[in-house]
């Protein structure tokens, strides 16, 4: 669950970089740090998809975070492109991809195991 929940927080990280940019200069811009965090949650996400898929997963991993990472994948961050610049259709991009990460976080919430936590 640890690594859904870092996506999560780099999704969050990442929104609250594009809002700043927008309210402190009314419009986006190129910004090298906000490529490099999009560079960076696109590898993190790949990079643990496929670190899972090799390993031998738990039960939890198997039925909540590895899909909830394929989901993420699919839905948006396959979209984003490494070095991305900021945009509105970026920022849709990522509150999509936080509505589908917070989905599988609340799915094993209320999951028999999630619920012993």
């Amino acid at each position: 669950m640890k690594r859904l929940e870092e996506v999560k927080s780099r999704l969050e990280a990442l929104e609250s970089s594009l809002l700043a940019q927008e309210q402190a200069i009314g419009r986006y811009a190129t910004d090298e740090a906000i490529s490099n965090q999009i560079t960076d949650l696109k590898n993190f996400v790949e990079d643990e998809v496929k670190k899972l898929s090799k390993s031998d997963m738990t039960d939890n991993e198997r039925f909540y975070v590895l899909p909830g990472l394929e989901d993420a994948l699919g839905t948006e961050i396959n979209n984003m492109r490494c070095g991305e610049k900021p945009s509105k259709a970026l920022l849709d991009k990522v509150y999509n991809t936080q509505s589908t990460v917070s989905y599988w976080v609340s799915n094993y919430q209320q999951s028999d195991e999630g619920a012993l936590l």
